[in-house]
């Protein structure tokens, strides 16, 4: 069995005191950024895992700090999960930073010196990586499962929540249905998650009714182009799911600009649960992501996590619900 690498032995490996290492490790003032990158690249080549009892013990005299990893605030999205998160923080006494996506290993490793513990939207499929750049630092994934020891995540379950949507749309008079799917530019296509539960409730030959949306991706622009596409390869289609609340919101505008009604010729379903979905004409009906479930999960892992309770990683799963407005 491989001994546990300690504080000395990075102490010597960097040629700093025990002391130093501790500062380095912690995030704490009075130490120059080139001495805190050595020390932690000489933890990092060592394969340091600090205690999290220790951890939690050292910074129990101040606020636990939570990161946020987000792709854009361009996207409202990610602005009400921010909000949400934000709330669910103050209310627990932590302090909580933003951070955007930039070389997602760098940022973590940055972060992991910086903060208790990290949250957000991290696409890096190497979890192997992800363990190492965190440092022993709690990262909690959110839209994928993990299965790596030293992560936690929160995924969503896509299937029983397609599951209920297109059985209520059913129930409103819903036959043939069409799918507004999101392609991140400048990337080889791979089906979502939505796509593929999508394609597992509806029939098929509203199986076949997708267009991918590759022009701005998740924007309103994407949706409105969309919209017109699927309505002209597939006429006679009365219901649209789109990817996200924005690309819905450009597919509503497509059929006014169209002449089409909404919802009497074709109902349009958005997936977020965005409140501006409220505001649109007519209002946006939507497969909720955002919300109370969401936002319980994420804090209830990060409570355990900063906690310090040894009882294994999570893998938590999220079912999302729907807000029933009139374009459905």
């Amino acid at each position: 069995m491989q001994q546990r690498v300690t504080i000395e032995d990075i102490a010597r490996a960097a040629g700093v005191s025990r002391q130093t290492v501790t500062r380095a490790m912690n995030g704490m003032p009075r130490i120059s950024e080139e001495t805190r990158a050595r020390v932690l690249e000489a933890g990092e080549r060592l394969g340091y895992r600090p205690n999290r009892f220790a951890s939690n013990l050292a910074r129990s005299s101040k606020a636990k700090t939570v990161a946020f990893v987000v792709d854009s605030f361009r996207n409202p999205y990610y602005s009400e999960l921010t909000a949400d998160l934000l709330d669910a923080a103050s209310e627990r006494g932590w302090q909580m930073t933003i951070s955007s996506h930039e070389n997602e290993l760098k940022l973590i490793s940055r972060l992991a010196s910086e903060v208790d513990a990290i949250v957000g939207y991290i696409s890096e499929p190497d979890e192997a990586a992800l363990v190492s750049a965190a440092r022993g630092v709690p990262l909690v994934l959110i839209d994928r499962t993990v299965t790596a020891d030293g992560l936690h995540s929160i995924d969503f379950d896509f299937a029983s929540a397609f599951g209920d949507l297109v059985a209520g749309l059913r129930a409103r008079g819903a036959r043939r249905f069409g799918l507004l799917e999101s392609q991140p530019a400048g990337t080889a296509y791979v089906p979502s998650s939505r796509r593929e539960a999508y394609e597992s409730t509806v029939d098929p030959a509203s199986a076949k009714a997708v267009v991918v949306c590759e022009a701005p991706v998740q924007s309103v622009a994407a949706g409105e182009l969309g919209f017109d596409s699927l309505i002209e390869r597939h006429p006679d289609t009365d219901t649209v799911i789109a990817f996200s609340d924005l690309m819905a919101m450009g597919a509503l505008r497509a059929a006014h600009r169209q002449g089409i009604e909404v919802p009497g010729r074709v109902k349009i379903v958005g997936i977020d649960g965005l409140s501006l979905g409220a505001a649109t004409v007519p209002a946006l009906t939507s497969l909720a992501i955002l919300g109370s479930e969401l936002t319980g999960q994420v804090a209830d892992v990060l409570e355990k996590a900063l906690g310090g309770a040894d009882g294994g990683f999570e893998r938590r799963r999220s079912v999302p619900s729907v807000i029933w407005r009139e374009s459905a």
